[in-house]
């Protein structure tokens, strides 16, 4: 659609227009990564019409298009823990299918993930289900009526489009359609400071025994001893490197982009040039340091940086610090972890608080209801938190965990004709243990 404008004008009004109604669902999800595909499986296996959209050619999210090679989450992970289990249902049957076609395995306290071949499981997996999939396309709009979200705005190359929805999932991440459609929400620390993002990438051709075995504080001297010296300007200490499911090849997370506001696409731009960046560093530096990496090379740089935090969407209950560190659980219980806070904050270094022995605090239903909207649930690492709660709860275990959470609320919604604000929280907690869920 071509747009007159008056060069001398201070912005540029567009004339109103129909929008053709594409699609009425059931249950429409925004985000196709770990919890989003969750809460599309769970919904579309209970019977509801379930849409899924997202903004990449494929789906995962976090863990295929950042490329962050594990489920953490998934295991209890404290220094005294004894790595026990920690999710069932859903996550635990995309773990079940990874390991089926080798694709994913247990490695300490996380499952190593094999992004490529999750991409293809993904697809299948939600087809069959019966989930119909929407790639390339952004939400740009809610449609809202007496404070309840009746459907979005999409665009993509064949334009702008209206979908309807009798409850939508906002699974996007940064918590895009809660925020648009004016549920309110918070970012970043006290001083409004966001975890530094981390640019991915995997090195091929590695003696992955040889350099497993290299101590990780002897790594950290190293990169401490060379930013001293200024041959390099590694801004990240405490990063590390892990097997991957493809023979001879490592993932590496080690970089830090400072400063990046993930909804700023300005900012957003930046931080993946100088992620880039710093990935050349990293590789130089493993190549010439690291034992097992003499002939390595980079293998894959993720396409998109991996965010941690932007919006936290404001719900019912505000998941926090006390909640993470003291083991809370509660009544409508929806899901557990026991994943550390771990603050990706200013500086060198990263800070890790971890529950005692194999502890874990629950999440709540109330997590998931955002204030001020109705017919409306957020899940993944967008949910109801603080700071210092979302550090904790944004990994995929618990994200996969909600999401799962999160479709069964919609269709038990659904069948009631109630808000999921007003579902029974015990019904709710009885179909997911029916479905294999550890709450």
């Amino acid at each position: 659609m071509a747009v007159e404008f008056d060069r001398s004008s201070e912005g540029i009004f567009q004339p109103a227009r129909r929008l053709a109604v594409s699609r009425e669902v059931d249950l429409l999800v925004v985000g196709g990564g770990t919890s989003g595909c969750a809460a599309a499986i769970s919904a579309a296996r209970a019977g509801a019409r379930v849409l899924i959209v997202d903004r990449y050619g494929f789906l995962g999210g976090t863990a295929t298009a950042a490329m962050v090679g594990c489920f953490c989450g998934v295991y209890t992970c404290g220094p005294d823990s004894t790595h026990e289990l920690l999710v069932g249902g859903v996550p635990k049957e995309a773990m079940d299918r990874l390991v089926a076609v080798k694709g994913g395995y247990k490695y300490r306290h996380r499952f190593q993930v094999d992004h490529e071949i999750f991409k293809v499981i993904l697809d299948q997996w939600l087809l069959e289900a019966g989930v119909e999939i929407l790639f390339q396309t952004l939400v740009v709009e809610t449609l809202m009526s007496h404070g309840e979200i009746k459907g979005v705005v999409v665009e993509h190359k064949g334009g702008r489009e209206a979908i309807l929805a009798r409850i939508v999932i906002d699974a996007s991440g940064d918590g895009d359609v809660a925020a648009l459609a004016g549920a309110p929400f918070e970012k970043g620390d006290e001083t409004g400071y966001m975890q530094a993002p981390t640019m991915v990438f995997d090195m091929g051709n590695v003696d992955v025994g040889r350099a497993m075995q290299f101590p990780e504080s002897e790594i950290r001297k190293l990169l401490v001893e060379t930013t001293e010296a200024g041959e390099f300007q590694f801004p990240r200490f405490s990063g590390s490197f892990s097997p991957i499911p493809q023979p001879g090849k490592v993932h590496v997370n080690m970089s830090r982009v400072a400063g990046i506001d993930g909804v700023d696409p300005w900012s957003l731009t930046g931080g993946h040039l100088e992620g880039r960046r710093q990935v050349n560093d990293f590789a130089r530096f493993l190549v010439k340091y690291i034992p097992g990496f003499e002939n390595a090379r980079i293998d894959a740089v993720a396409p998109q940086l991996g965010i941690r935090e932007t919006r936290r969407i404001m719900g019912d209950y505000v998941l926090n610090r006390q909640d993470v560190l003291e083991a809370h659980k509660f009544d409508d219980a929806i899901c557990r972890s026991s994943w550390p806070i771990e603050d990706h904050t200013q500086g060198t270094e990263t800070i890790r608080l971890h529950l005692e022995g194999d502890d874990f605090y629950q999440v709540p239903y109330r997590c998931l209801l955002p204030l001020e909207v109705e017919n409306l649930l957020i899940t993944g690492r967008c949910v109801s938190a603080t700071h210092d709660g979302q550090a904790s709860v944004r990994v995929m275990g618990p994200g996969m965990a909600m999401g799962e959470a999160a479709g069964m609320a919609a269709v038990q919604a659904l069948r009631e004709s109630l808000a999921p604000r007003k579902i029974d929280r015990q019904s709710l907690q009885s179909a997911l243990v029916a479905q294999g869920a550890l709450i």
